[in-house]
């Protein structure tokens, strides 16, 4: 009888393993690998980028890209896991396309150049660009006719804008300063070491990192002053393999669906931080 019983136990756990795994494979492909892995594997940006990303007291990850992150996996029933290797934001795209990760959520750019290798979401936030402008190499220009009218100032053959290198800033800076020379820095202190030197006249990054800057080292605006795009904005989108049109279309409704509650309430609380 007891051997009976095990046996009866067995075809029970069979037929719910089955049944388990039929739920599976009625999915699309995307969403049941990321279900049956039990895992959504996030490509993030290797450094803090506050409030997007960042460490609170007791050392934990916090952030709005952090508990978007975990709102998505917690919606899917699956556990988070952010690979961090990525050193600049163009390698959180090739992530995606090269399927080490599941989703791109970085304050990641929507650029049209990476949305030719990779489909991005509806926007889940904006971000105005912004400019670190070197204060005495600015006043050299007070006699040029576009002296107060910084976005035709810098468009000039002579000019040199600073980027950060594998961002969506580069892209930005020849769009906007197409006649002026775009150089490419490795991080942003080097960046902004040369701007303070007047090597360069300008930085162009997005506002978050360059108040961020200015909060960390309030010591510069002796030297740097800010100034903002008026002409576009940063949207911020999840990049997801172009292949994975079921999960481009979760995420967007997931999006739309939080747009007044759940990022509302996130954008309430990391306000300060900003």
């Amino acid at each position: 009888m007891r051997h009976l019983n095990f046996n009866i136990f067995l075809l029970l756990l069979f037929i719910a393993m089955w049944a388990h795994a039929d739920d599976f494979s009625s999915m699309p492909p995307d969403i049941s690998r990321i279900k049956q892995r039990g895992e959504l594997v996030v490509a993030m940006y290797y450094q803090d980028v506050p409030p997007f990303c960042m460490r609170n007291s007791k050392n934990e990850l916090v952030g709005i890209d952090i508990e978007i992150a975990r709102d998505i996996a917690e919606k899917l029933g699956v556990k988070l896991t952010l690979n961090r290797d990525s050193k600049t934001y163009d390698e959180i795209v090739q992530a995606v396309v090269n399927r080490k990760v599941d989703i791109g959520l970085s304050t990641l750019s929507d650029t049209l150049e990476r949305a030719a290798i990779v489909s991005f979401t509806t926007p889940y936030w904006s971000l105005r660009q912004a400019l670190l402008i070197n204060r005495l190499k600015l006043s050299t220009y007070k006699d040029h006719q576009d002296f107060k009218k910084i976005e035709l100032l810098l468009n000039q053959e002579e000019i040199k804008i600073g980027v950060i290198k594998g961002s969506s800033y580069v892209d930005f800076a020849k769009k906007f300063f197409p006649l002026a020379t775009i150089e490419s820095y490795e991080t942003l202190a080097e960046g902004i070491e040369d701007t303070k030197k007047a090597r360069l006249l300008a930085f162009l990054y997005d506002e978050v990192e360059v108040m961020n800057w200015n909060k960390d080292h309030p010591e510069d605006s002796l030297f740097l002053r800010s100034d903002f795009i008026t002409q576009s904005e940063d949207t911020l989108a999840i990049a997801v393999h172009w292949q994975d049109s079921q999960l481009l279309s979760w995420l967007n409704l997931s999006i739309r669906q939080s747009k007044n509650n759940f990022l509302k309430k996130l954008s309430a609380k990391y306000a300060d931080l900003k």
